[in-house]
């Protein structure tokens, strides 16, 4: 087997038009025998990503253990934190009527 590259998925970067965070497996990613890893990579703009980071597979249970403490640890004080980013609006809303 050679290197393959298995895409997970993308994630769109609140408050960027084109920015995303990528997810793929890489099987084989340093040569024959090499061990499978997960790829994050983040762009900017819509292009190949700036940053990449290869995360061993037996490492991904602490890998998102890790970051479910980083974000419980600043939820609240992070000014850029905001409950409904998913919402994508500069304003508030309040009830749709119908």
């Amino acid at each position: 087997m050679s290197k393959t590259t298995t895409h997970i998925q993308t994630i769109k970067l609140p408050q960027s038009k084109e920015g995303r965070i990528t997810v793929v497996n890489i099987t084989e990613p340093y040569g024959k025998f090499s061990t499978t890893v997960t790829s994050i990579g983040v762009s900017l703009e819509d292009k190949d990503p700036e940053w990449t980071v290869h995360i061993p597979v037996s490492k991904i249970d602490e890998l998102i253990a890790a970051l479910q403490e980083a974000k419980k640890v600043h939820k609240e004080s992070d000014i850029g934190y905001h409950p409904h980013d998913e919402l994508a609006a500069d304003t508030g809303g309040g009830l749709l009527m119908k």
